[in-house]
């Protein structure tokens, strides 16, 4: 369990009273998520004409299914025209960008990554993170209303690279993920390379999401997997947080790699 000096979040509220920098800040509508068309099977060769006409003309009914913010499976991929910038979309020529990210130097007045409500830079925030120089922990904000905005802050600690603390909707408990190595034995399970991340719950040990590193790419950045079958117990924060968090750990590692050189 990690120290609590290590890992703050503030109560939140409800009503919030915080606002977000941004005036005027309105959240763009969820993406709804793509329905798997409907193939017709051949009817048997044993019914009858007339059964076959009913078969025809009986109603389909879909399951409902809720709408989150994010698809279970997506992409981080460079920005084009920006050395720092990227983009989230399903994959590398998709030409429906879900997301931008900017990033920001240190020495900026900007967060040093924004994640935005839609697929360019000038849009309203929906995260932030604000990667502390001088130590591993980030402070982050989750903007999850036009006129709320969630304070939380994410720590690297020796057995993670980012853990961070969520509450869920409905029963308002406070549960804490971590963001951690794949072991040899998830492998299997998870049908994921050894250079990537898994999302653990701490409470549970249950694997929510999984993060892959690209084998080789110069635009690819990472894959990101939500595995939790219904994502809405977990709610909208922990999404949000899942994200920022892994793109603070993404900017971490290229800053690391630029002061290496």
């Amino acid at each position: 369990m990690i120290p609590p000096h290590q890992i703050i979040m503030d109560e939140p509220p409800p009503p919030y009273s915080a606002s977000p920098p941004t005036s005027g800040v309105r959240i763009s509508p969820r993406l709804s998520p793509r329905l798997p068309s409907l193939k017709t099977s051949r009817p048997n060769s044993s019914c009858g004409p007339q059964n076959q006409a009913k078969i025809k003309h009986l109603p389909v009914h879909l399951p409902n299914q809720p709408v989150h913010r994010f698809p279970k499976e997506f992409g981080f991929y460079r920005a084009a025209g920006s050395a720092s910038d990227f983009i989230i979309s399903y994959h590398a020529d998709d030409p429906h960008i879900l997301f931008y990210i900017s990033i920001h130097a240190g020495t900026s007045k900007q967060p040093s990554v924004v994640l935005h409500a839609l697929p360019h830079a000038s849009a309203p925030y929906l995260a932030t993170a604000n990667l502390h120089v001088f130590s591993e922990t980030a402070a982050i904000n989750i903007y999850d209303s036009p006129t709320s905005v969630i304070k939380a802050q994410s720590a690297e600690t020796s057995d993670s690279s980012m853990v961070f603390i969520v509450q869920l909707p409905g029963s308002g408990s406070k549960v804490q993920f971590a963001w951690r190595q794949n072991q040899e034995r998830d492998l299997i399970s998870l049908d994921s390379r050894n250079n990537g991340l898994k999302l653990v719950n701490c409470d549970t040990g249950e694997i929510v999401a999984t993060w892959t590193r690209p084998s080789f790419s110069t635009k690819k950045l990472g894959k990101m997997n939500f595995l939790v079958e219904d994502r809405s117990r977990l709610g909208e924060r922990f999404e949000l947080m899942a994200v920022i968090t892994i793109l603070s750990i993404m900017e971490r590692e290229r800053r690391k790699r630029i002061n290496s050189v």
